[in-house]
């Protein structure tokens, strides 16, 4: 019995330490100007987003002001637009993602007066709140990944630069975190999970950003990449092992897209969460058997 229990903790140890830190390398592959609808008249403080749809092979935008979610290929070739009829208006829409049945989106139209998650059918349908969150000022970006949510902490003024967490829920309950990871660093202006790699992709919340990669299982930072991007209205997200870099700019938007190389040639898979605990347990068990051979030998 122990030594099953034991080899069920091995392996999720090596699947939650399988990325080797700083083995990644970001290389700038092309950049494409995008269409005047991805250059909305700007609002507030101007937040945009991008997700990416994996059952689709697109990529999402939204832009705060345009009440919509405006599908496209993977060089920014507009093919279609979602508009987002229900909730509370959708004025003020911060952060996109999707699986295969649904978009999903953040919006802080109405601050404490309305709820901030909703999701939306892709083709047919109003809006729905996902979430009974409410709060103030300025939404929070997400990902929605293989049945899991990702959503950072809610926003406390106009700007992100107090978003440093990352609450992981199942979509069967999204208001039952499993676990919060603790980012290092400037605030999260944008980011994507990316499970092949066990990583987070976090650009910064700054005038001149970098881009971080953060270990999925711990939360620790494994390798920053200064670009030198604009984080405070512009958006990421992970696909196809292609970082998207969505600059909007209301004289003109662009698409820039990141080749990522240099990882191993195998890395761990990331456990679901509430397998994290059973991995705690293994491991004190395996350091209650280590003791009691320890006492048995100096006996």
């Amino acid at each position: 019995m122990l030594k099953k229990l034991f080899a069920a903790g091995a392996i999720s140890i090596m699947a939650i330490n399988g990325t080797v830190a700083n083995a990644a390398v970001v290389s700038l592959t092309n950049t494409y100007a995008l269409n005047s609808a991805l250059a909305a008249s700007n609002d507030n403080y101007n937040p945009q987003g991008i997700g990416f749809d994996s059952s689709a092979n697109e990529l999402l935008f939204v832009e705060q002001s345009a009440q919509n979610i405006v599908r496209t290929d993977l060089t920014g070739q507009i093919l279609g637009t979602r508009t987002l009829v229900g909730g509370q208006g959708n004025h003020y829409v911060v952060s996109v993602a999707a699986d295969a049945n649904k978009y999903y989106f953040s919006d802080y139209t109405c601050n404490t007066g309305c709820i901030d998650l909703y999701s939306i059918g892709k083709t047919s349908g109003s809006a729905v709140a996902l979430s009974t969150e409410v709060a103030g000022f300025g939404g929070y970006p997400i990902d929605v990944r293989n049945g899991y949510l990702y959503r950072t902490n809610v926003s406390n003024n106009y700007d992100f630069s107090n978003l440093h967490n990352i609450r992981i829920s199942s979509m069967s309950a999204v208001d039952t975190t499993l676990q919060t990871l603790t980012l290092s660093g400037a605030g999260i202006a944008d980011f994507s999970v990316d499970t092949a790699h066990n990583s987070i992709w976090v650009l910064d919340y700054l005038a001149s950003a970098s881009v971080r990669r953060f270990d999925l299982g711990t939360g620790a930072l494994l390798d920053t990449f200064a670009l030198g991007l604009d984080g405070l209205t512009a958006g990421l997200t992970f696909g196809n092992n292609t970082l998207y870099y969505y600059d909007w700019n209301q004289s003109g938007s662009s698409l820039k897209t990141y080749s990522i190389s240099g990882f191993p040639a195998e890395t761990g898979t990331v456990p679901e969460p509430e397998t994290y605990t059973l991995v705690l347990a293994s491991l004190g068990l395996l350091a209650f058997v280590t003791r009691r051979r320890k006492a048995k030998q100096v006996s």
